[in-house]
């Protein structure tokens, strides 16, 4: 009787820490051309076929599929096409994912915006003319840039539970560094896209409002939220540049959220509390032009105070860029090719 009661017990014991054990394996996840098992780190491409307006076109894609049970992270780069600092930081940030010490699966998204990215075009991919990030959830029959949309929101957006999109300053962009965690009216979902904002570890959150029921979603961070994941976009770099520090504070956000979401080991390192900006204002230029800088981003400002100017092509000044309130600069346009209806300034307040 003793031996039996004994057997029951190893029974149980057994029975309670395999099913509650850390080590259980991941399922198969598959994203456009690449299956990756358990415990495995495979990278291939997500493709997108041809259309009238251009060719088709192969997303570089990493997917790190760890050996125990957690949550989908997709991590998306390239948005535009010179928003240098977040695709080199992905691609270090895969050299530092071992799937033995990961639990659940990461997606990095190399370069989602590729033909802009080859042909170094801000904001705008070269074979439509279209903004990437303003193309979400996209269009499977739709132009290029809707194309790309399309594919990256069902093959990775539809499988993730949690979202960063990873941007900095485009090629003409003097820009601080921030992100932007955006609430829309679901408790549940905004408490968990705001510990991603916190933890993320930059100082200066941008707080914005986007409400499912009555908005397109647009931008491929609100593509996720609208589909209910928690979701941030993330801004750190400027001017087409490959900073270090703006690589490494990426790669060191990156490195909080996992911590944050126990997919690794360890506490995510924050620095600071963070700072809330409540209220951005954009400057936007009434013409075409030549745009002159008299600030950067960072900087504080008044109201009143005079940004920038905009002149025509003989330089005669056709526009002021005067500050409409306090606040500081999140960017500005420090190159002077100026289109119309385009921001000149982006100015923020606490």
């Amino acid at each position: 009787m003793i031996l039996k009661n004994i057997s029951l017990f190893i029974l149980l014991l057994l029975f309670i820490l395999f099913n509650s054990s850390p080590v259980i394996c991941q399922v198969t996840i598959k994203v456009g051309g690449v299956t990756c098992l358990s415990g495995e780190l495979r990278s291939g491409f997500i493709h997108v076929p041809s259309g009238q307006d251009g060719p088709e076109i192969q997303i570089p894609i990493t997917v790190v599929n760890g050996k125990k049970k957690g949550p989908l992270l997709a991590l998306t780069a390239g948005i535009h096409g010179c928003e240098y600092p977040p695709v080199l930081a992905l691609q270090r940030l895969k050299e530092q994912l071992d799937p033995a010490n990961i639990s659940g699966t990461v997606i990095l998204v190399h370069i989602v915006n590729i033909p802009s990215f080859l042909k170094r075009t801000i904001y705008y991919n070269p074979h439509d003319w279209k903004n990437q990030n303003r193309a979400f959830p996209g269009n499977i029959d739709g132009t290029m840039t809707e194309r790309i949309a399309f594919q990256i929101t069902e093959q990775v957006l539809r499988q993730c539970d949690y979202h960063l999109d990873l941007h900095c300053g485009d090629g003409n962009e003097d820009l601080m560094t921030y992100l932007y965690y955006t609430e829309t009216g679901n408790s549940v979902l905004d408490n968990k896209t705001m510990a991603l904002a916190t933890n993320f570890g930059f100082k200066t959150i941008i707080h914005v409002t986007a409400d499912p029921k009555t908005q397109k979603a647009s931008m491929c961070a609100n593509a996720s939220l609208f589909m209910g994941k928690p979701a941030i976009t993330v801004e750190c770099g400027k001017l087409g540049r490959a900073d270090e520090k703006d690589i490494a504070a990426i790669i060191g956000g990156c490195l909080n959220i996992l911590k944050h979401l126990k997919m690794i080991d360890g506490k995510p390192n924050l620095l600071f509390d963070p700072i809330w900006v409540k209220k951005t204002t954009y400057i936007r230029s009434e013409h075409e032009g030549i745009f002159y800088p008299l600030s950067q981003g960072g900087s504080h400002v008044q109201k009143g105070e005079l940004l920038g100017y905009l002149t025509d092509f003989f330089g005669n000044i056709i526009q002021k860029a005067v500050a409409p309130h306090d606040g500081i600069i999140m960017y500005i346009i420090a190159t002077p090719p100026m289109s119309k209806g385009e921001p000149m300034v982006k100015i923020g307040s606490f």
